[in-house]
């Protein structure tokens, strides 16, 4: 790696902990303001807390993986644009990363993103509805009302926004399944970092080797 190189990686760092950090410390302002999950403790934490939710969190990445080796394996028309945005976009921009710098970035989108869009956004919403509407219509909005904007904020064409909408949406049904936006959390960022490792390491599709 170069010393060009190695500076875009480490700019490209502190990009995204600037971005992910910003969404965190917006999620902690959005919790002083009483919008948050309040069935979960932010910071009553202890190793069983913990190890639920990673054993959660691994269970959730299997499915995630499969959708990688789907994306890898199958070519229809309709992921055609998510595939130019790997090669075109994503991969030029992550190349020069070190894969420790790649892990720090999954990591702070991990903890940054669940934070904000799940915890605070997705169980905000449906601690506010529940009183009025039950728990399971309130889970419900709450759900597609953060996903939604999940995947707005991940607009980058039509179909990554849809793909990361129904991704968001797996995340926050992950967390209302464990109890806890940790779970959610761990899938996250391990997919993010096994997501990236594929990006930087995988070739670009030519059109003639995606029609034969």
């Amino acid at each position: 790696m170069t010393a060009s190189n190695s500076k875009q990686g480490v700019n490209l760092l502190w990009v995204g902990i600037l971005v992910e950090g910003g969404l965190a410390c917006l999620a902690l302002t959005l919790a002083w303001m009483g919008i948050f999950d309040q069935k979960q403790s932010l910071i009553k934490l202890n190793q069983v807390n913990l190890l639920h939710a990673l054993a959660w969190g691994f269970v959730a990445l299997i499915p995630m993986l499969g959708y990688l080796a789907l994306f890898h394996f199958w070519r229809p028309s309709f992921y055609q644009p998510m595939h130019q945005t790997v090669d075109e976009r994503l991969r030029p921009m992550f190349s020069s990363s070190t894969y420790l710098e790649l892990l720090l970035i999954s990591i702070m989108a991990g903890l940054g993103e669940e934070l904000f869009f799940r915890w605070c956004i997705q169980g905000g919403i449906s601690s506010w509805l529940e009183p009025t509407l039950g728990i399971p219509v309130a889970i419900g909005i709450g759900l597609m009302i953060a996903s939604l904007f999940f995947g707005i904020c991940h607009w980058v064409n039509v179909t990554y926004a849809v793909v990361t909408f129904f991704a968001g949406a797996f995340l926050g049904m992950v967390m209302v399944w464990s109890g806890t936006w940790l779970a959610s959390a761990f899938a996250h960022a391990a997919f993010d970092f096994v997501a990236l490792l594929y990006i930087v390491n995988s070739k670009p599709r030519t059109r003639a080797t995606e029609l034969s």
